[in-house]
């Protein structure tokens, strides 16, 4: 079952190459060439693209959960005194659910809520904060999003996915999140 977010997220790669799906030399020579036109000034134009991806982490961030040693006594910002060989732990997991930070809609996927008159909009990243925030925020931030976005434009444009019929999707909650089953899909040629 395609989705109106997969077709979106198609839509702002399908009109740069067109080509036949059934020969599969001009659909391997089209692939070759869609890839060398995602440079990065074309990667940072795809705003769709750029939030179902985040609306994504913030739903399944790879890491749910960041616990943190205690190395010696501390008070935390808001006046929380913790003690030197126990552990703090902030969750993206739930803070990305959470309607104090997103709205009654924060169960949704709802990729329009990173968009403002069709460009992307950052967060806040204490709001968000599946890359971290203040001086540990993620250095591969950016890059991670380049691959994200370049692996997505080729596999939105050429292919479609659907869950295997009866196939459980169920997540493991560990250091990173994880599928209990796998996720067993059949792929197509568009």
């Amino acid at each position: 079952m395609k989705t109106f977010e997969e077709d979106q997220a198609r839509e702002e790669t399908v009109s740069l190459i067109p080509y036949d799906a059934e020969d599969l030399d001009s659909f391997n020579q089209r692939v070759a060439q869609f890839a060398g036109l995602l440079s990065y000034d074309s990667l940072g134009k795809l705003y769709y693209l750029h939030a179902v991806i985040t609306e994504t982490l913030r739903l399944y961030p790879a890491v749910p959960q960041d616990p943190k040693g205690i190395l010696e006594d501390d008070v935390l910002p808001d006046g929380t005194k913790v003690k030197a060989g126990g552990t703090v732990t902030y969750v993206p997991y739930s803070t990305g659910r959470m309607e104090y930070n997103w709205g009654p809609d924060a169960a949704s996927f709802k990729p329009e809520r990173w968009l403002d008159e069709g460009f992307f909009q950052n967060a806040s990243p204490f709001k968000f904060t599946v890359f971290r925030a203040g001086p540990r925020i993620c250095l591969g931030k950016d890059s991670a999003y380049l691959q994200m976005k370049m692996a997505l434009a080729i596999l939105c444009r050429f292919y479609t996915f659907t869950l295997v019929a009866g196939h459980p999707v169920q997540y493991r909650m560990m250091t990173i999140l994880s599928m209990a089953h796998g996720l067993k899909l059949t792929i197509a040629r568009r």
